[in-house]
């Protein structure tokens, strides 16, 4: 019996990881006999991290916080426990991603992170001595400084006036930065950062630059918000000599990462590689003849970190063959030289031109489970 291996990302605004890898299944087991199709739910530090990395915990549970969302307004947020390890499996998109805000009302100038310093709290005041935090999927460019907030820390202004909380924009205001409670306790806490990016806090392939106008920002917003984050990246400089803009992936998040590795003791790690050996990728697709991945969109960029290129090098080092499904699909030759075997895209040429995701089409989910049924109906499995 043949043995194929479905591992997708989650197609954002449409399917998630589990959801898109069952469509797929349903296709292939409809078209081949004699074939074991193995489901797995995977993710690189975006939407969908937490539970993944929760999956398979025998004491993990599910837990809801009333937290600041990334608008100021309270908002409820989901992320998962496992007591065993005593570590905390968070998003920060529960709290502060850009899924919450309406298209109308995004502005990474008006957006806070303080809800994910609330989670972090909340996690450890439940016992948590480990907490995985996803960084994808972000609302906000503000250095990580509200949820230092939530944590403790004290940003001054000119007048040494303790600014307001929560805090939002105004990054170039800051003449201070203090820290108190939680983040003066040196609570035995370990915090690791999960991101497939590699920015730094500041400059033309930082936070402001790369990632503001996908959250809103006008071409005036992000020369302000550098301006801003270079101003706290200054003050970082002198509070504790880490210059952020040697650190690759400090600008993920719009600088959570760097602002809570400055502050927290953050380490920042690459999301992919940390699901896939948690959930023991490299096993499960032992003996495989197949392993098929994807995402909402793919291009150059898979092939920095994300999690299909991740699965792709995994499958090579075992000679197994790697297909990639996507909702677009661009830099197709790039993709193929890197060693996919195949590149199946379910949206029409035309479609795929227009959008860089499956949920910027607001595409229904039945309808992109049909497709990726469809699609994988008709193509033969060697």
């Amino acid at each position: 019996m043949r043995k194929v291996v479905v591992a997708m990302d989650s197609m954002k605004g449409c399917l998630d990881s589990l959801s898109a890898s069952h469509a797929i299944a349903s296709g292939i087991i409809s078209n081949e006999t004699d074939v074991e199709v193995v489901c797995v739910p995977v993710a690189d530090g975006g939407e969908g991290t937490a539970e993944t990395l929760a999956f398979g915990k025998i004491k993990f549970s599910k837990q809801i916080s009333k937290v600041t969302g990334p608008l100021g307004l309270e908002i409820k947020a989901e992320w998962y426990f496992d007591e065993e390890s005593s570590t905390a499996f968070i998003d920060m998109a529960a709290a502060a991603g850009l899924a919450i805000v309406g298209e109308s009302q995004r502005n990474p100038l008006q957006t806070t992170t303080y809800g994910v310093g609330e989670l972090i709290k909340e996690a450890v005041d439940k016992g948590a001595h480990k907490i995985m935090l996803g960084l994808g999927g972000s609302a906000t460019v503000d250095g990580g400084l509200g949820a230092l907030q939530a944590l403790g820390l004290r940003l001054i202004d000119s007048e040494r006036k303790v600014m307001p909380i929560p805090f939002t924009g105004g990054l170039n205001q800051i003449m201070d930065i203090e820290a108190s409670g939680f983040l003066a306790e040196n609570i035995d806490i370990d915090i690791f950062l999960l991101c497939d990016v590699s920015a730094p806090f500041t400059g033309l392939d930082g936070a402001a630059y790369v990632f503001g106008p996908q959250k809103g920002a006008s071409p005036s917003d992000v020369h302000y918000l550098e301006t801003g984050m270079d101003n706290v990246r200054k003050l970082i400089i002198s509070k504790t000599g880490l210059d952020l803009n040697d650190v690759p992936g400090s600008g993920a998040a719009g600088g959570l990462a760097g602002g809570l590795m400055a502050f927290a003791g953050g380490k920042i790690v690459k999301g992919a590689s940390v699901v896939l050996d948690a959930i023991g990728f490299d096993d499960i697709i032992e003996g495989a003849d197949l392993i098929v991945t994807g995402e909402g969109s793919s291009d150059r960029q898979t092939l920095m970190g994300k999690i299909p290129y991740e699965i792709l090098k995994r499958g090579k080092r075992k000679n197994i063959p790697v297909w990639l499904v996507a909702g677009r699909i661009a830099d197709e030759e790039a993709l193929s030289e890197a060693g996919f075997e195949k590149t199946i895209c379910i949206n029409s040429p035309d479609i795929a031109r227009r959008s860089n995701t499956v949920g910027q089409n607001q595409m229904d989910p039945d309808v992109a489970s049909r497709r990726l049924k469809a699609l994988l109906q008709n193509s033969t499995i060697a």
